[in-house]
């Protein structure tokens, strides 16, 4: 089954964050900087899944209640993307991703897959064979989780929820 309509819980670098992104020679100046983010959490497809799901994981990120924590990426790798990452542990932000899939699980929210990638960002999703390279740090503090729906083949998000984190601004 090809993924249709895929839910993840992201976070999307702020203003600042993404004209650095997009100012990067290998970012993909098609895709608008709306669509750059960090997947914390893959949920499940909503194409396939009871209508009953969705509202379960709003309810269970209505009361999350978690500090907010940095991302910053200082290189530029060619995988099967192109991708902004770090070799730094990005301990906060693993530390995250466990404490909100533990909430989730305590919540009976459904997660078919309740993966939590290594933090990154696409920034161009056709590889482009340049290998990996050093930048300049690109950070921000996550202060706001969102709940996105990714519309496959349309270059699209749909946001189902935004939840500010402990200690954001």
């Amino acid at each position: 089954m090809r993924a249709r309509n895929p839910l993840y819980i992201m976070a999307k670098p702020p203003p600042e964050a993404q004209a650095q992104i997009t100012a990067l020679a290998r970012n993909d100046p098609g895709r608008g900087a709306d669509l750059l983010h960090v997947t914390l959490v893959s949920l499940f497809d909503l194409h396939y899944a009871p209508p009953e799901w969705l509202p379960a994981v709003i309810a269970a990120l209505d009361s999350v209640d978690a500090p907010a924590f940095p991302l910053a990426f200082d290189r530029i790798e060619n995988r099967k993307a192109v991708t902004l990452r770090t070799r730094a542990p990005l301990a906060e932000a693993r530390a995250f991703q466990a404490a909100l899939v533990r909430h989730l699980l305590e919540r009976k929210a459904p997660m078919m897959l309740g993966t939590t990638p290594e933090p990154h960002v696409t920034i161009n999703y056709r590889g482009d064979r340049l290998g990996s390279q050093k930048i300049a740090p690109i950070g921000w503090t996550v202060e706001e989780i969102m709940l996105v729906e990714s519309i496959v083949g349309q270059t699209t998000h749909v946001e189902h929820g935004r939840w500010r984190l402990r200690g954001a601004g």
